[in-house]
């Protein structure tokens, strides 16, 4: 089970500190109260006492609320007023002890310098106070303080180096404490069933919301990019037109048209494009504001996870490709030395035919292994689909011998990471099918796309009679893939023998504008 970290765990040395030196302030009193009920004077110290706890109260409150911050002059406050009240008082009882309270708190809230320089204030006070007193003992007085004031320095000091030792321990950890912390919210986030964080709904969700509040005929969505441009979460065939709406001046748009600002804290995170509005009265555009803001801020965390999920996916399968190579796949390269040495040594014909077989059997598993690290490995680079399918069937018929025959047509915008990707992972894994399984001489691949649908087919002329094996999940992953960017996935035989796996966008896919990596947001 995940344990998120509190709330507290940015400001955790800031409270931990303030609690010290509280507990410093709630100690010092408590042992000059117990010094007063054990001697008999506690009914001539109580008003002392009572004041001294107020002192500690009010500089327990200004330490707490400014915990975040570096300021020392409360400190220096509350040596001044302690040093004053007690050598004031001049009482043998008076609760001298308490004059150790204002170094030690200097020591380990703020080090080396502050409580050389709240001991020094603190005996520079003492002494003005003893030199103002008409008739006191000042001789006496300084020879009572000096003590605690001595006892304060020494351990003001020692707190000073063990609280520079703590401050220094979690500046180092600090990225990663503030690393772990998202990671840990991250993971609140992608494994909560309640809270959507798939951009693409949400955008269906927003522009729902936005035909109902505005009675308009279609909206689309778009988000900022690194570099200004605008990316359409949904795209329609007049997608272009939409996005040109946003830079006119309102007396420039389409009759009818409106853009409303997705805004953030501090910027605009992206527009809803909304056309076929009857008439916009400013009670619609409140009412359009409104469905925005409540949007804008789920609609941007859903775009970052979307980045988010896409690094870690792709890292993820560099580190399996990577293990496999260095792990699996080396050990079993050296069972074929062995079975290779087998062979060799032995004069049983029976045992050198089997070692054979054994052999093309391991030479077959290294070379399914390459081929999986090589699936794992593939990506898409370019944004475009169509070139990483013909790198990744050149590879395949120059390993299999299978004859590729390609038909690749992609214009308009790039598909978005999320779709291209997933188009690229149904495509190798029908192609590998026909590779492992078919016993097919050709094979047909065609993509076809336009920014807004896409068509998938991987043919065959094999043996045909594709379809789900038990504890094998290749069709089902497959569909899953599909459903996941709004496509279907269709299994049949093919007229002159085979198999032809159709992929096929039911739903506009969305696309991406421009060519930026990564999410941005925009000032304005």
């Amino acid at each position: 089970m995940q344990t998120l970290p509190s709330t507290e765990a940015p400001g955790g040395p800031q409270l931990r500190t303030w609690r010290t030196t509280t507990a410093v302030r709630v100690f010092a009193l408590a042992l000059a109260t117990g010094n007063a009920i054990s001697s008999g004077t506690l009914s001539e110290v109580l008003p002392l006492l009572l004041v001294l706890a107020v002192v500690s109260a009010a500089s327990s409150l200004l330490e707490w609320s400014s915990r975040n911050k570096l300021t020392h002059w409360h400190s220096v406050a509350e040596a001044v007023a302690v040093t004053t009240v007690i050598v004031g008082a001049s009482s043998s009882s008076s609760p001298v002890a308490y004059l150790a309270v204002p170094p030690v708190v200097a020591g380990v809230r703020h080090g080396l310098v502050t409580t050389l320089n709240v001991t020094l204030l603190s005996a520079f006070t003492a002494a003005a106070t003893l030199a103002l007193e008409p008739g006191g003992d000042a001789l006496q007085g300084a020879a009572a303080c000096a003590p605690w004031l001595a006892i304060g320095l020494g351990v003001g000091l020692l707190a000073s180096w063990q609280s520079r030792a703590t401050r220094d321990l979690a500046a180092r950890q600090a990225p990663y404490a503030a690393a772990h912390l998202l990671m840990a919210r991250i993971h609140q986030l992608a494994t909560s069933g309640t809270l959507g964080l798939d951009s693409t709904s949400l955008a269906s969700e927003l522009e729902d919301a936005m035909r109902r509040a505005t009675s308009g005929a279609r909206s689309t969505v778009f988000v900022v990019e690194p570099d200004r441009t605008l990316r359409a979460l949904n795209p329609g065939p007049d997608v272009e037109r939409l996005a040109r709406e946003i830079d006119l001046p309102d007396s420039d748009r389409t009759p009818g048209a409106a853009v409303v600002p997705l805004r953030g804290a501090q910027q605009v995170l992206g527009y809803c494009v909304v056309v076929g509005v009857p008439r916009w009265t400013d009670e619609l555009a409140d009412r359009a504001r409104e469905v925005a803001d409540d949007f804008a801020l789920r609609l941007d965390t859903a775009v970052l996870f979307d980045d988010v999920r896409t690094l870690a996916t792709s890292e993820e399968r560099n580190r399996i490709a990577r293990e496999m190579h260095d792990g699996v796949a080396q050990e079993i390269v050296a069972l074929g030395y062995i079975v290779d040495e087998i062979e060799s040594i032995s004069d049983q014909d029976q045992t050198r035919e089997l070692a054979s077989v054994l052999r093309a059997e391991i030479t077959r598993l290294v070379s399914e292994i390459r081929f999986s690290i090589f699936d794992l490995r593939h990506q898409v680079t370019d944004g475009r689909v169509a070139s990483s399918l013909a790198d990744y069937a050149r590879a395949v018929s120059i390993a299999s011998g299978l004859r590729v025959h390609l038909s690749l047509a992609e214009s308009g915008p790039p598909l978005s990471p999320r779709t291209a990707t997933e188009v690229l992972r149904v495509a190798q894994e029908a192609i590998g099918n026909v590779r492992k399984h078919a016993n097919a001489e050709n094979l047909w691949l065609t993509f076809e796309s336009d920014g807004t649908m896409l068509q998938l087919e991987v043919e065959d002329d094999g043996v045909g009679n594709a379809g789900p094996r038990e504890h094998h999940w290749g069709l089902q992953t497959m569909r899953e893939r599909a459903e996941g960017v709004g496509a279907r996935l269709d299994v049949c035989p093919r007229q002159d023998g085979g198999t032809v796996v159709s992929l096929r966008s039911t739903v506009t896919t969305p696309r991406e504008g421009g060519t930026a990596h990564g999410h941005h947001r925009a000032t304005g």
